[in-house]
């Protein structure tokens, strides 16, 4: 009789717990549905701009318009992320920031089935005859701020004006030197190239100070977050979405930096230049991507880039960039960070043996009257298309150098009679 009564007992306390789990299941389930509803409204609205009339890639919750410089990328299993294929931009120019007017960005871009800034008849093999120069590099080489055709590579294929040498641009907003070694291997040997150029080294030195930041890693980048947040299933809900910015943003995972003294930026900008890590972390990854081109019968050819930047600079051209270039008092970093990236650039050219195009020293001329100088950038780093337009015309005589080096090379190994350089 008492077996049965604790039999009883204990029947009924494991159905009040299975209840109580049940009740509290529900209760939390009932309780994210109202936490969801309550922030839905507010949040749809911040975070979705009417104004933008769009078709989104990818759709997240209720619809919301998906900013365009946040999906225009997607995560790759190699090389990290790539741009999206077959994009097709074309809206009225948004207005430029405070501190840089000229800055704007996204509003005439288009990709092809490779997801190239490039006209769609690029074939995967290649016609006889055919010169493919292949342009690496970061968002100064991707050109947001510009047409397709007033990117530098596509206005360097119009100048040289052969209908056999083609200039692709492959350029990916904040692709490190690690990104253009993977891109090269997983993308742009597939395609035949006979000449790459590369044109990095803004985006290792700012990465290198980011707490997402890891060497060799293509998978940890300046646009992690936004692409981990907006392409990531829970996102399609308002509380999952602004959960994942909260917790990207606690993390520092966007490259923005944290609101300090003027003179704390500063110091950072100079220390983190001066940062061996990210030197032999850029120096060991073009060492590699040129050994790989070079085996591959490729040339790869250097770029020392250019910036608005320059050493000895006048207190009055300082204080106009802070106002016209948004440069957040970081041009002393900048002229550290870029005197090393140029002298590991003339190193690499100088041990490989191969071509090295200094655009700067152009861009240079126009130190003394610094404002027409700022005049070919939208801000620190990144260019007008009047800024491509000089690089392109900087690149025209050693590009065309570097083609007919290659045919005499090619002729003199089919035992054709060779051409003197003039």
């Amino acid at each position: 009789m008492r077996k049965k009564h604790w039999d009883t007992n204990a029947k009924n306390n494991h159905t009040n717990l299975i209840q109580k789990i049940v009740f509290i299941l529900i209760s939390s389930l009932l309780g994210v549905i109202i936490c969801e509803l309550i922030i839905a409204y507010p949040v749809y609205y911040f975070f979705n701009d009417h104004e933008k009339k769009i078709v989104p890639i990818k759709s997240s919750f209720y619809n919301r318009v998906i900013p365009e410089d946040l999906w225009l990328f997607k995560e790759d299993p190699i090389v990290g992320y790539v741009l999206n294929k077959n994009l097709n931009i074309k809206k009225p120019q948004p207005p430029g920031l405070k501190n840089a007017p000229r800055r704007k960005m996204f509003f005439d871009l288009q990709t092809n089935k490779y997801g190239f800034r490039y006209r769609d008849d690029l074939t995967k093999d290649k016609p006889v005859g055919e010169i493919r120069i292949f342009s690496l590099g970061g968002s100064t080489t991707m050109g947001a701020e510009s047409s397709n055709e007033m990117t530098y590579p596509q206005q360097l294929e119009s100048m040289i004006g052969d209908p056999n040498v083609r200039i692709i641009n492959t350029g990916v907003d904040g692709y490190r030197s690690i990104h253009l070694l993977h891109y090269y291997k997983e993308v742009i040997r597939e395609l035949s190239p006979d000449i790459i150029t590369i044109y990095s080294g803004w985006n290792d030195y700012e990465d290198s100070m980011m707490p997402y930041w890891k060497p060799r890693d293509p998978h940890v980048h300046a646009l992690l977050s936004q692409i981990k947040v907006y392409q990531h299933p829970i996102s399609k809900f308002a509380l999952g979405f602004l959960t994942m910015k909260t917790y990207y943003r606690l993390r520092n995972f966007d490259r923005v930096e944290i609101q300090t003294s003027d003179s704390e930026i500063r110091m950072k900008s100079i220390e983190g230049a001066k940062d061996h890590k990210w030197w032999e972390e850029y120096k060991t990854n073009i060492q590699d991507l040129i050994s790989l081109a070079k085996s591959d019968g490729v040339t790869p050819v250097l770029i020392i880039f250019p910036s608005p930047e320059f050493e000895n600079a006048p207190l009055e051209a300082k204080e106009f960039s802070e106002t016209d270039l948004n440069m957040a008092e970081r041009w002393d970093g900048f002229v550290v960070f870029l005197g090393h990236i140029r002298s590991i650039l003339k190193e690499l050219a100088k041990k490989n043996n191969v071509p090295i195009i200094n655009v700067n020293q152009r861009f240079e001329k126009e130190n003394p009257d610094f404002i027409k100088k700022f005049s070919y950038f939208v801000d620190r780093m990144h260019l007008t298309p009047e800024g491509n337009t000089l690089i392109a015309e900087t690149m025209v005589a050693p590009i065309k150098n570097i083609l007919k080096i290659r045919n005499q090379q090619n002729s003199f190994a089919n035992g054709n009679k060779v051409v003197e350089l003039e």
